[in-house]
């Protein structure tokens, strides 16, 4: 899925791996990577560090999701082994990895960026703040409406 480019198409969708426990913020993010990201889109849902970390390990080269969603506050600080995981393992390596909290604890959010996040986002995830972060990280184009965007002639 995506784009030969590396980036997000609404067009064919892109491939989620969605670890979070809690179903109604498990939802509202699959609502959210269906509206961005397109309705082609495949979210996988782990449920728990044990079920993320177990599919983690199965994923290959070839097999493997485009973005990691990961919910830091996991039971028994499930979403750091999750984070961690997927950086160990060749295959997520370079996958973006974005991590979704409810925490404000400074040390959390500064562990997930030593863990190998790209970002952290607030619960529960908005459409918004999804799409700031792919175009930042590349994988969505920047709106070209947006009154913030600086056009160069």
């Amino acid at each position: 899925m995506g784009s030969a480019d590396g980036r997000f198409s609404p067009e064919l969708g892109a491939r989620v791996f969605l670890v979070e426990d809690n179903r109604e913020h498990a939802f509202i993010a699959v609502t959210v990577i269906n509206q961005l990201l397109g309705e082609d889109s495949e979210v996988v849902v782990a449920e728990s560090a044990d079920d993320a970390i177990g599919l983690i390990e199965q994923f290959t080269e070839q097999d493997h999701p485009d973005l990691l969603l990961v919910d830091l506050r996991l039971p028994q600080n499930g979403g750091f082994a999750v984070l961690n995981a997927a950086r160990a393992n060749r295959a997520c390596a370079k996958i973006p990895a974005l991590v979704i909290t409810s925490s404000l604890y400074d040390h959390d959010i500064a562990r997930s960026y030593e863990l190998g996040a790209d970002a952290v986002l607030c619960k529960p995830l908005s459409r918004a703040n999804l799409r700031e972060e792919l175009v930042r990280l590349g994988k969505l184009p920047p709106d070209e409406s947006s009154p913030n965007l600086v056009r160069r002639h």
